[in-house]
């Protein structure tokens, strides 16, 4: 470090022209940067899912999702397994531990689909989980004017938002369904005998294409094929049957009519007005913001047709997020810069000394561009907690150069400012490692935490490599040509430093006294502890609500839409208290993979005077209040909207196992309310679905082989009974048409399944004189976890003591009088929470490991380091204080404080002990070299402390949009440095003189 400094006085227009080089492409770095809200991480979760068409969830469960389950249990390194069954889906999902590699999960998992046996008619897909795949926008779309936009959405503007640079995908849904409709008149069909199966495939006889060889010529060979084909509805109107009943022929034109079909599966409603919802997924590596403003650009070119209204923008949240730190840092980078100008009291040294924060700030950008990272909440708020640590190396520097210049005024400039960087070399650059290492146990803590963690800590990192590297580079040449005119006046004491020195002289002269008050200080401060609780992450609140509204599952699109209406209508009129409605009826659940007709979601975004926590019992009410006079039967949940990040982590989930349905649903709704009377929860959810009715249609074996029918014959006789057939598209007066045939009466009654026709070679005959219709109530969904069917009833925490309620709460629940058979286990976040904050414990206690390390190898004896660790004693005091007075838990953020608070405590020790050393090898005793250090030391120490705490002042007061992780840092650092550094500028005299008291000895012995 020695030979830079040298380097840097002798070659100054090299050192200043590089800054400015670094300036220039670090501002590129960071206006180039691709910006996201969230670092883009892969979570380790496979989810496949597997479509069994027309299964009911028993089937799914027994012919594929056990099947998969035995074979998956097998996967190398598979942690968990979660399985839904449902009508025609099954879907398991695959935990891994972090870090493993999915692209080789992937693989397993496809191997094993090729190998193992599954129903014939299945589609299977396996898709992988980020965070960077999270929709970017979605929005409502409506037509301008009174025409219908659907079909121009879907043809027009989808394939042209796909072309837009950095678009995955485009999702286009409540967008009506065209097609023909063959309505068979249902009796006149039964009296001929014809059914829709075979009027399917007499239309898709009438289609033939096939090769019928060739005819070679004298020059040429000229194929030849044989074709028919119907063109005009007129013609598949006039096929003709043979009817197995009469005998006679029948016309199709005489059983069926067409007519135009213009359908909805789904609704997607604005502020009761009908629209189309839009959803975009952008690439990989794609930049968010720079997609959704191309998006918004290319639907501003079409108001002519459309408007719009964004449901969801990640990009504004984006924006508003890096705005706020961004503001945050700078009003940082201010207050620490008046903090040096109120200590150095020379405009030009605090010039030189701040010019490291958009210096070292703007090299750590450069770093994350070349390292692939995006510019993120979690990168950004490193580099605002890195404002005032980075100016702390040029700080010293500086002071200590302006000093000796000072009293030096006539000497060589050169030499004065290479003697006053060197001199502080050896400080530097061991506080400045010692503040780096603490970060490296970081990667103990595992999991998705820590990986969102890492650009945090990599960016503070880079900073402050990049500070260390300014002070001894940037900072003298610019301190070489700034002090030209510094007066020869002999320095003064303050009356702080006067001050100082008596209280220190008296700690010294009574130590066991010092060491007293501040065990007593540190004790005290302990004390609220337990009451501050811990989270994991704290909640904050949003101006959104999600409400979601489960029907029976039986309860066909149209009644849903009825009721969501009525639910809607309820809103609207308390516009000023919800101004922007978005309802959901029938919507792809991508949880489930399937569309359900039963299910309502709505999104209200509130008003800025309505508080939610008053706003969701109000919704709550009033949507139970509706749903009780047309839905007795309704679920209803209503809820603060969940922002996209890590996991808050404050949830409860109590877990049951049984093999009997029945028992295992009565559990379930025993415990679920009991976690709804509690006070200190909410949001409680209970995965187990209600029955609903089912018909079994059981054949007797010997009466199927007597009459000569097939299984296969009365499956395809029921389902033509009970959903309509797709013909598939066709050509047809010069369109291309799907064409759907349907009975004109849908099957009504138990009696008429029973009196279905089979024609057989005996004649037609009844399905009940060979088949038992019994009716039994069966579950719509059948969840297991490894393997076991099991019920999860979960809550949300309210408050900041999370390991305190689910102690209760599993304590509660075990002594519940639950069915015999049922067993439980309680986890949830919780339970990651306690592995968390032991993560961080023990990255802590290895952080200040090798900080002891670090300084043992800078000082060479054992009891150095030791004197100054002793510092870190009582940054408890402060930061538990700072805690109980900006009213912040414990949580993930606060922890990382305390880890930063290892390296940057000592720092301020380092300083002060190294000019002990200093004055030690200049012949002084060691009482007198400890107040000399004191004296000379204290000015950089507070300035130094102060500097950091006014950078962190802007974060202590930040907002939910920039406060994921920087309010409770802030608070902690603040607290814990303040009152560590004014200890630490009497205590650690007082350790070092116990560390030492057999030299004092001597010394004492020799002067006498």
């Amino acid at each position: 470090m020695q030979f830079l400094a040298r380097f840097s006085l002798k070659n100054p227009a090299a050192i200043l022209i590089l800054s400015i080089l670094l300036l220039g492409v670090g501002v590129f770095s960071f206006q180039t940067l691709k910006t996201d809200l969230l670092p883009d991480i892969e979570a380790p979760q496979l989810s496949v899912t597997v479509i069994y068409p027309g299964a009911s969830p028993g089937d799914v469960d027994n012919k594929v999702t056990t099947v998969l389950e035995k074979e998956f249990k097998g996967l190398e390194d598979l942690d968990s397994m979660t399985s839904q069954s449902m009508e025609s889906v099954s879907r398991i999902q695959l935990t891994y531990p972090f870090g493993h590699d999915m692209e080789q999960a992937s693989q397993q998992v496809n191997e094993i689909f090729s190998k193992v046996s599954l129903p014939e008619d299945i589609t299977t897909s396996v898709d992988r989980f980020s965070f960077g795949a999270i929709p970017v926008v979605s929005m409502a779309l409506f037509p301008v004017g009174e025409g219908p936009v659907d079909e121009w959405v879907q043809n027009e503007l989808k394939p042209e938002l796909q072309k837009i640079e950095g678009v995955n995908s485009v999702g286009i849904s409540a967008v009506p369904q065209q097609f023909l409709r063959l309505e068979v008149n249902k009796q006149q069909a039964l009296q001929n005998g014809v059914g829709l199966n075979a009027i399917k495939e007499a239309i898709q006889s009438s289609y033939f294409s096939f090769p019928a060889g060739t005819v070679d010529t004298e020059s040429i060979v000229i194929p030849v094929k044989v074709s028919e084909k119907l063109s005009t509805l007129e013609q598949i109107e006039a096929i003709r049957f043979t009817s197995p009943v009469t005998g006679g022929t029948v016309q199709l034109g005489d059983l069926a009519t067409f007519e135009e079909v213009n359908e909805k599966s789904e609704y997607f409603r604005y502020n009761m007005k009908d629209s189309v919802s839009l959803l975009i997924n952008k690439k990989q590596n794609a930049n968010t913001v720079e997609v959704v403003e191309r998006v918004f650009e290319a639907l501003d070119t079409y108001t002519d047709k459309i408007e719009y209204v964004t449901t969801f923008d990640q990009a504004e949240g984006i924006q508003l997020s890096i705005s706020e730190l961004v503001e945050k840092g700078l009003f940082g980078a201010l207050f620490a810069s008046l903090a040096v100008l109120l200590f150095l009291r020379n405009i030009r040294a605090t010039l030189i000394a701040i010019i490291s924060i958009p210096l070292s700030l703007l090299i750590a950008a450069i770093f994350l561009k070349w390292l692939g990272y995006t510019l993120n909440i979690m990168s950004l708020a490193g580099m605002a907690v890195a404002v005032g640590r980075v100016v702390d190396d040029s700080i010293i520097v500086i002071e200590n150069v302006y000093r000796k210049i000072r009293l030096q005024p006539n000497g060589n400039r050169s030499e004065l400012t290479y003697a006053g960087t060197k001199q502080m070399i050896s400080p530097i650059l061991s506080s400045t490692l010692t503040s780096i290492v603490v970060f490296m146990p970081l990667g103990l803590v595992g999991g998705i935490t820590g990986a969102f963690f890492l650009p945090f800590a990599l960016t503070v990192v880079i900073a402050l490599l990049a500070s260390l590297v300014v002070a001894v580079t940037v900072i003298p040449v610019l301190s070489r040509f700034s002090f030209k005119r510094v007066k020869d006046t002999p320095e003064k004491e303050g009356r702080y430093v006067r001050g100082y020195e008596k209280t220190l002289r008296w700690s010294l002269n009574h130590k066991w006294i010092s060491i007293g008050i501040a065990i007593v200080l540190l004790v005290v401060a302990l004390i609220p502890v337990p009451s501050l609780g811990f989270v994991f992450l704290p909640n904050e609140k949003q101006k959104l609500i999600s409400a979601e509204v489960n029907l029976p599952a039986s309860t066909p699109l149209e009644a849903s839409n009825e009721l969501s209406i009525k639910l809607e209508e309820r809103l609207m009129e308390q516009e000023e208290s919800y101004p922007k409605v978005f309802a959901a009826i029938g919507t792809y659940d991508y949880m489930t993979s399937s569309a359900k007709a039963n299910r309502l979601q709505f999104f209200v975004e509130l008003a800025e005077d309505v508080d939610i926590d008053q706003a969701i019992p109000e919704i709550e009410g009033e949507f139970a209040e509706i749903a009780e006079r047309i839905q007795p039967e309704a679920v209803i949940s209503v809820m603060e909207m969940n922002t996209s990040g890590p996991p808050s982590n404050n949830t409860i989930d109590i877990d049951l196992f049984a093999s009997d349905s029945n028992r295992l649903t009565e559990a379930a709704s025993q415990v679920e309310q009991y976690l709804t009377e509690r006070s200190d929860l909410k949001y409680v959810t209970n995965n187990m679905q209600e029955k609903q009715a089912q018909w079994t249609v059981e054949l007797d074996a010997s009466k199927v082989r007597e009459t000569g029918v097939s299984p296969f014959q009365v499956l395809g006789l029921i389902s033509e009974q009970t959903q309509p057939i797709q013909v598939g598209p066709y050509e047809l007066n010069g369109e291309n048409r799907e064409i759907e045939i349907t009975y004109d009466r849908e099957l009504s009654s138990q009696e008429e399944l029973e009196n279905l026709q089979l024609f057989t070679q005996q004649g037609p005959i009844a399905l009940k004189e060979i088949a038992e219709v019994k009716q039994e109530d069966v579950v719509t969904q059948i969840q297991k976890l490894d393997e076991r069917v099991f019920a999860r009833i979960s809550a949300q925490i309210i408050g900041n003591d999370t390991f305190g309620v689910s102690a209760e709460v599993k304590e509660a629940v075990q002594e519940l009088d639950l069915p015999e058979g049922v067993s439980f286990e309680a986890g949830g976040g919780s339970d990651e929470t306690a592995q968390t904050l032991q993560d961080l414990l023990v990255a802590i206690v290895i952080a200040i490991g090798l900080v002891y390390l670090t300084m043992l190898i800078f000082f060479g004896k054992a009891r150095l380091p030791f004197v100054i660790l002793t510092s870190l004693l009582f940054v408890p005091i402060g930061a538990v204080v700072g805690l109980v007075l900006a009213n912040e838990p414990l949580s993930m953020s606060a922890m990382i404080g305390f880890l930063m608070l290892v390296g940057i405590v000592v720092t301020n020790a380092i300083v002060l002990v190294d000019r002990v050393n200093q004055n030690r090898e200049e012949g002084k005793p060691i009482r007198e070299a400890l107040v000399e250090a004191g004296k000379t030391r204290i000015r950089p120490i507070l300035m130094t402390a102060f500097a950091t705490v006014a950078a962190l002042l802007p974060l202590a007061f930040s907002t939910p949009e920039g406060g994921l992780i920087s309010k409770g840092l802030a608070v902690v650092v603040i607290g814990g440095l303040t009152t560590s550094t004014l200890l630490t500028l009497l205590f650690v005299p007082v350790m070092y003189e116990i560390a030492f008291y057999r030299s004092i000895r001597k010394e004492r012995a020799a002067q006498k």
